[in-house]
């Protein structure tokens, strides 16, 4: 009986679990559609057809789908073995537009990345709840930045197609000013320098504030002011500083804010025992703590042990130990207040390099920029010949951008790929102009200079214009490597009339034609001598009233003289600029000889010294320092041409002057024109620049604030400070594709009454 019982339960629990057996989906079916694809569907589902189709699984369907933010509502439901999911979605971004909002607080571009990021952006499936965390990022970024009071206020509109339109509308109301900022517990630094680490502060004078806003509040400013205040303690051996206490309180307004920072400096620390470990290889001691330039007993400078270390890993590294680990490791004595220095060296194996390759070079030859890298593929690593390499190619002028990297092989640890990823930079110009004048009439002009010809490397210069008073011509050719020890050569020729009469009445004529040929040659990587052969004739032309000015050079029997010139130029120049375009670091000099052989009819020498020194005083602030001496004499008892005098005033010499306006005067020719030039110049000057970044794409822009001095002489003897003039002002340079535009305003300092002055000057040709 028992065994037919429990027969009869085994029998019935068997039944119970065919009835209750998930059944398998066979298909499934969406409905609701209208953006989003069915593919797209299916490749969120837990399930697909032949999948069994339990109790959870429309629980899993409906979470799946929701987690993707597409749907607002989802059913799910079985018929006869047919999985159906009935959705509603989401409604589609027709648009979102951000109103009154301001850069200032997060740059447009960054906006832009935050958006797509967020996935708020047209065509997109709407979410609410992105939305909203994108009014709290928005929101958190003005408060940041000082707009306390900045209202967010949201639109949404949906239309008859479930697509919505967004509207953000900013009210950014003031940004809060600082009324007060204190700094207490300094005892080493005044408060005041101090202070003046921050970008931020109690306001400046009235005018000077307004284009500063040095009194609105900014956090990040803030930050990054502490910070400095840190890296100054820390960075002077008061390694134990403490920033003990930031206090800002916001007005009930929220208009004005006070800062009251707390400080503690503690005490400085020294430098202890200096100790080198590791292999050393061919160095002494004595070197290594020559490249530190940290000794025992001097204040603990991190920045001074940085730059001593980067020092040492430079000499490793130009012996082909590109991956020497120099790590300086320090130990405190904060009894004594003294650091201990532990420099260990870890030379790693000897480098090679594998292979050299270029990119980015659309037009400039491979080989053109292989000339200037100082290694070949098989030699050993060098870290100052791949550095001054890249100069090398920056000062080229051929490309906007030079970048490297080094790479490590894969099978090997003996061996690195070296590459160059360039950008190409428009190198030549080409100008086809018809302009009118009062004075010259109606002239026409057509140019073409080409610094990187066919991508070779070579100038060519190409010209002529052509008007009543000025007709020219020239062609000139140079190749910068003509031989593998990089000698340049050059040829060209010239004509030139000019018909002063066109435009002083009672002047001169000249017709001049000639050739030159030049030849250079490297004495180092940064310095070279070129020399130039000039031979030229000219037919000179005088009225009467010229010959008064210039008896000795005008001819005294008829109104025709004919004269040939050859000119010997020698030439030594340097230069160390970091780029060849708005340059940040370095220098570039020249001193220039050039003289009139014996053959000439002329005789006469010009000597002329040229400096330009440019130093970064911060990442977008430039000093630029010029300076000019041009000395011209006559010998054999002649003087210098009157046309190759020195003459002043205009944008490459002392701008606020009118071009070529300043020196000696003639006595007998008109108010306009008169000036005689002279045998002394002395040209400088003084510049900051700086980068235009409130532009977009405006990394060839620069705008600078000048001084500039000097003043020409009729004789060397007649030098006086009393005949110096001094202007100031600002500028704006643009580097085009037509060449280099610039303007500028300028205000004589120092000047003298018969002074012809100029207030603004647009010039093409001429760069900072």
């Amino acid at each position: 009986m028992k065994k037919n019982i429990t027969r009869s339960f085994l029998i019935l629990g068997l039944t119970l679990s065919l009835f209750t057996q998930a059944a398998p989906i066979k298909s499934i079916e969406i409905l609701g559609l209208n953006v989003v694809s069915r593919g797209t569907v299916l490749s969120y589902l837990p399930v697909e057809a032949g999948d069994e189709y339990g109790k959870k699984t429309s629980g899993q369907i409906i979470r799946a789908l929701h987690k993707t933010g597409f749907f607002k509502d989802v059913e799910v439901s079985q018929d006869d073995q047919i999985l159906k999911i009935k959705i509603q979605e989401n409604p589609h971004i027709k648009y979102i537009e951000i109103i009154n909002y301001s850069d200032k607080v997060i740059q447009q571009d960054s906006l832009d990345r935050i958006l797509k990021n967020m996935n708020l952006s047209q065509g997109k499936i709407f979410n609410a709840r992105q939305l909203d965390k994108l009014i709290k990022q928005l929101d958190s970024a003005y408060v940041v930045n000082g707009y306390y009071n900045a209202k967010i206020a949201k639109t949404i509109e949906t239309d008859n197609h479930n697509r919505v339109g967004i509207n953000l509308d900013i009210s950014e109301g003031e940004v809060a000013r600082i009324g007060s900022m204190k700094i207490s517990g300094s005892v080493i630094h005044s408060e005041k320098e101090l202070l003046d680490l921050f970008e931020i502060g109690e306001s400046d004078f009235f005018v000077l504030n307004y284009f500063t806003e040095k009194d609105h509040y900014s956090k990040i400013a803030l930050d990054a002011g502490v910070e400095a205040m840190k890296s100054l303690y820390t960075g002077s051996g008061y390694l134990d500083f403490k920033i003990n206490k930031i206090d800002t309180s916001l007005s009930d307004d929220k208009k004005s804010i006070t800062v009251d920072i707390q400080i503690s400096e503690g005490a400085q620390y020294k430098i202890g025992d200096i100790q080198f470990t590791g292999d050393l290889l061919n160095q002494s001691i004595d070197d290594l703590r020559d490249l530190l330039i940290i000794a025992k007993d001097d204040v603990f400078q991190r920045k001074k042990i940085v730059k001593g270390v980067q020092a040492i890993t430079d000499v490793f590294a130009d012996q082909g130990y590109a991956f020497a680990k120099i790590n300086p490791i320090t130990s405190e004595d904060k009894k004594n207040h003294a650091i201990a220095l532990n420099i260990n060296v870890d030379l790693n194996q000897k480098v090679y390099i594998n292979r050299i390759t270029i990119t980015g070079n659309t037009r400039t030859q491979d080989g053109v920029i292989r000339r200037e890298i100082g290694l070949s593929e098989g030699s050993l690593y060098s870290n100052s010949e791949l550095n001054e390499s890249v100069k090398k190619i920056r000062r080229l002028g051929f490309f906007s951008d030079v970048k490297m990297n080094v790479s490590k092989l894969k099978n090997t640890t003996d061996k690195i790929n070296i590459h160059f990823d360039l950008a190409e930079t428009k190198t030549g110009q080409m100008s086809i102009g018809v302009t009118q004048s009062n004075s010259a009439g109606t002239s026409f002009n057509f140019g073409i200079q080409e610094k990187n010809f066919l991508g070779t490397g070579n100038t060519l210069n190409v010209s002529f214009s052509s008007s009543s008073a000025v007709t020219t011509g020239s062609f000139y050719f140079e190749d910068p490597y003509f031989t593998d020890d990089k000698s340049s050569i050059s040829y060209g020729v010239f004509s030139k009339t000019l018909d002063g009469l066109e435009l002083v009445s009672n002047a001169y004529k000249i017709d001049e034609s000639g050739v030159t040929l030049g030849y250079g040659i490297p004495l180092t990587e940064t310095t070279r001598v070129n020399s130039k052969l000039r031979v030229s004739k000219r037919d000179l032309t005088c009225t009467d009233t010229f010959k008064l000015d210039e008896p000795e050079q005008c001819p005294t029997i008829g109104n025709e003289i004919n004269e040939t010139d050859v000119n010997l130029n020698l030439n030594w120049s340097g230069s160390t600029l970091n780029q060849a375009y708005n340059p940040t670091e370095g220098s570039k000099n020249s001193l220039d000889f050039s003289v009139s052989l014996p053959m000439s009819d002329y005789r006469f020498y010009k000597l002329n010294a040229s400096h330009k020194k440019y130093q970064a005083i911060n990442k977008n602030l430039t000093l630029k320092i010029r300076g000019n001496v041009g000395l011209a004499q006559g010998y054999g008892g002649k003087e210098v041409p009157f046309f190759e005098r020195y003459y002043g005033g205009g944008s490459s010499s002392i701008r606020g002057f009118k071009f070529n306006s300043l020196g000696p005067t003639y006595s007998n020719l008109g108010q306009s024109g008169n000036a005689k030039g002279g045998e002394l110049s002395i040209l400088t000057g003084a510049s900051i620049i700086s980068p235009m970044k409130f532009i977009k794409d405006s990394d060839n822009m620069r705008m600078s604030a000048f001084i500039d001095a000097g003043g020409i002489y009729d004789k060397t003897s007649s030098f006086t400070f009393d005949e110096l003039r001094m202007s100031t002002g600002v500028a704006f340079s643009w580097l085009t594709p037509i060449g280099p535009l610039g303007i500028y305003a300028a205000k004589p300092l120092i000047k003298k009454s018969n002074d012809e002055t100029t207030t603004f000057e647009f010039t093409i040709g001429s760069t900072f």
